[in-house]
C-alpha cells in the first residue's frame, strides 16, 4: 500500500493561480499599451514629416525648365545639417532638389513623382526603407503650363525604433515592479486569510497528541459549521467507543461465568470424552476472546496519541529473555529512541509482542528488534519496525500464506496460528503494510511500515 505524495499547500496554489492570472493580465495590458504607443508614435511621426513637407512647400520654386529649387535657408535646422536623420526634397519630371542633410547619406530615398492630389506615408515606392511622407501637387508656370510636383520628407527609421525600444524597456520594467508589489501584497493578504485554517490544523495536531479534546478557537463565520460538525463527530465517536467497550465488557463478564461453570462441572465429572470436551471449551474461550478483541479494535478512535516504540520493544525483550532464559535467548533492541507511532498503545503491544514471540519461537536463540523512520525518496514517510531472527527464515511466497488465519509456520509446534494474522489486521487497519526484509542475522525478517497518520 502506498500513500499520497506531498501536494502543494493551499497558500501555494492560491499564489500560483493568482500569480499566473496577474502575469497574464499585465502581459495583455503591456501589449495593449505598447500597441497604443506605437500607433501614437507613428501618428506623431506623420505629423512631423507633414509639417516638414509644408515647410519645404513654402520655400520651393520651379524654374522655367521645370526643375525645383530652394533659394532660401530652410527654417528647420536639421534639414541643413548633413546626416541629421531628417531629409526633404522636391521632384518634378524634369529634375529634383534634395536638402543639404542628405549629403553623404547612402542609400538615399528613391524619390519619384506621384499622382497629383495624393498623399503617401511610409511608401516604399518613394523612400524605400525610409519613413517617408509625400504629397503630389500641380505647379502652374507663368505660361499657364501645370507641372507635376512631389514634395517629400523622410526620417531615419532607427530614430523611431530607438524611441519604441526605450518606451518598451521602461514599460516592462514598471509592469514587472508592479507585478512584484501586487504578488507581495497578495501573499500578505493570503497569509492573513489562511491563518484560521492553520490554527485549525494546529488544534487538530494538539488533539492527535492528546493535549485537547475539542477545537475551541475563535474562527470566521464560514468555518464555524465545519468546526462544530468536527467537534460533534469526535464527541460522538468517543461516546460510541465508550458505550461499545462497556457493552463488550458486560458481554465478556456475562460469558465468563457460564464458561467457568461448565469447566468446573466438566472437571468434576467422569465423562469418557472429558478431555475432548475440555479442548473444545478452551477453543470456545479463545474464540470468544478473539472475537471480543476484534470487535474492540473496530471501535478504535481515529485520532491517537503518539506512542514511543523503543520502550515497548525493550520491555518485551526483557520479558522474552526471562521467559526463555533456559534456552539462552538473546534479544537485541536497536533503532532511534525518539521514534513514535500514532496507534493505540494496546495494539502496538500486541503487534510487537506477536512478532517478537514468533521470532523467539522459530529462531535459534537470537532476535533483533528495531524502530526507525521509514523514508521514501529520502523523505520521512512514517515509521518502520523491523523484527529479525537467526532461524530458518521465510520464503517470499510463504508470507501471504502465513498471514492467513490458522496458518502456522511449523505444524509440530503448539499454537493457534493467529499471531501473524492478528498483526496483519492491526497493520492494515492503520493503513500500513507488512513485508519480508533481508535479515542481518541470517533468518527471517518482517518489516512493518506504518503511515504518518
Amino acid at each position: 500500500m502506498s500513500w499520497p505524495q506531498a501536494r502543494l499547500s493551499l497558500l501555494a496554489r492560491l499564489l500560483l493561480g493568482a500569480g499566473l492570472a496577474l502575469l497574464l493580465a499585465l502581459a495583455l495590458v503591456g501589449a495593449a499599451v505598447d500597441r497604443a504607443f506605437q500607433g501614437a508614435a507613428e501618428a506623431a511621426m506623420q505629423e512631423r514629416l507633414e509639417a516638414v513637407v509644408y515647410l519645404i512647400l513654402t520655400t520651393v520654386e520651379v524654374d522655367v525648365e521645370g526643375e525645383p529649387t530652394v533659394s532660401e535657408t530652410l527654417a528647420e535646422p536639421r534639414l541643413n545639417q548633413p546626416g541629421s536623420g531628417l531629409f526633404g526634397g522636391a521632384v518634378t519630371p524634369s529634375g529634383s532638389w534634395e536638402s543639404p542633410s542628405l549629403y553623404g547619406v547612402n542609400p538615399k530615398p528613391s524619390a519619384r513623382v506621384i499622382e497629383r492630389g495624393t498623399e503617401l506615408f511610409r511608401g516604399t515606392e518613394i523612400g524605400g526603407t525610409w519613413n517617408v511622407f509625400a504629397i503630389g501637387l500641380g505647379w502652374e508656370q507663368p505660361d499657364g503650363e501645370i507641372v507635376d510636383l512631389t514634395i517629400w520628407a523622410a526620417e531615419d527609421p532607427n530614430r523611431q525604433a530607438m524611441t519604441l525600444a526605450g518606451f518598451r524597456r521602461d514599460l516592462w520594467q514598471w509592469l514587472g515592479l508592479a507585478a512584484a508589489l501586487i504578488i507581495a501584497a497578495q501573499f500578505v493578504i493570503l497569509v492573513l486569510l489562511l491563518r484560521p485554517l492553520r490554527q485549525v490544523a494546529h488544534e487538530v495536531r494538539e488533539m492527535e497528541a492528546g493535549e485537547r479534546d475539542v477545537i475551541t478557537g475563535r474562527y470566521p463565520r464560514e468555518l464555524m459549521p465545519l468546526i462544530d460538525n468536527l467537534n460533534t463527530l469526535l464527541a460522538s465517536e468517543r461516546d460510541n467507543a465508550r458505550r461499545y467497550r462497556q457493552a463488550l465488557s458486560d458481554l465478556a463478564h456475562a460469558l465468563k461465568t457460564p464458561v467457568a461453570v461448565l469447566r468446573a462441572r466438566l472437571e468434576s465429572s467422569q465423562h469418557p470424552e472429558r478431555a475432548e470436551l475440555s479442548d473444545s471449551l478452551v477453543d470456545m474461550e479463545q474464540l470468544i476472546r478473539r472475537q471480543l478483541e476484534r470487535a474492540a479494535r473496530s471501535t478504535r478512535q481515529a485520532i491517537h496519541k503518539s506512542v514511543a516504540i523503543q520502550p515497548i520493544l525493550t520491555r518485551l525483550a526483557e520479558s522474552l529473555m526471562r521467559l526463555h532464559a533456559a534456552d539462552g535467548l538473546v534479544v537485541e533492541v536497536d533503532g532511534e529512541e525518539e521514534i513514535a507511532a500514532r496507534i493505540d498503545e494496546r495494539d502496538l503491544w500486541e503487534l510487537c509482542g506477536n512478532l517478537m514471540e514468533n521470532a523467539a519461537k522459530y529462531g535459534h536463540g537470537r532476535v533483533r528488534a528495531s524502530a526507525q523512520r521509514h523514508r521514501v525518496d529520502g523523505r520521512p514517510r512514517g515509521v518502520e519496525i523491523l523484527i529479525e531472527d537467526n532461524g530458518p527464515g521465510i520464503a517470499d511466497d510463504e508470507l501471504p500464506e502465513l498471514l492467513e488465519r490458522g496458518r502456522r509456520g511449523d505444524e509440530r509446534r503448539d499454537g493457534q496460528g493467529l499471531g501473524l494474522s492478528i498483526c496483519r489486521e492491526l497493520v492494515e487497519d492503520r493503513g500500513g503494510r507488512m513485508e519480508l526484509a533481508e535479515s542481518t542475522l541470517g533468518g527471517a525478517a518482517i518489516r512493518v511500515i506504518l503511515p504518518p497518520r
